[in-house]
């Protein structure tokens, strides 16, 4: 049997500069990966039986698709509430309680060329 990897796509479809993770995954198709949308980051823990896990979200400030395998590089805002409990922060706390698997991130810029950005997302994922 193949090794099961799940891809977790985060981001807003509401809001233009955060949706394209969302608009992309909804048009991968790819063997032995699980797509699954998530709308908030305690979502992690419900995929914790899977040996690869990556994460799909847009990354402002980049302009092409990147791998981020080191969570530290990843910038938490402030927390102000609960409200602004992101994404980065939580896979950071994860860490730290040593509940967190290898997680890779694939980075997306918030605009672009989206059938050149899947088939670099594609290309990740093999």
């Amino acid at each position: 049997m193949a090794v099961k990897t799940l891809l977790l796509v985060f981001g807003n479809e509401y809001l233009k500069e955060d949706s394209l993770a969302v608009e992309i995954s909804r048009e991968l198709e790819i063997d032995d990966v699980d797509v699954k949308r998530c709308t908030s980051p305690d979502q992690l823990y419900d995929y914790q039986d899977y040996e690869i896990v990556f994460v799909l979200d847009v990354v402002k400030g980049i302009d092409e698709v990147k791998m981020i395998t080191d969570i530290d590089q990843i910038k938490s805002h402030k927390l102000y509430s609960l409200h602004d409990f992101d994404l980065g922060f939580f896979l950071k706390l994860m860490k730290e309680l040593g509940v967190l698997k290898e997680i890779k991130i694939i980075g997306i810029p918030q605009s672009g060329d989206k059938e050149k950005i899947k088939r670099e997302i594609i290309k990740l994922l093999d």
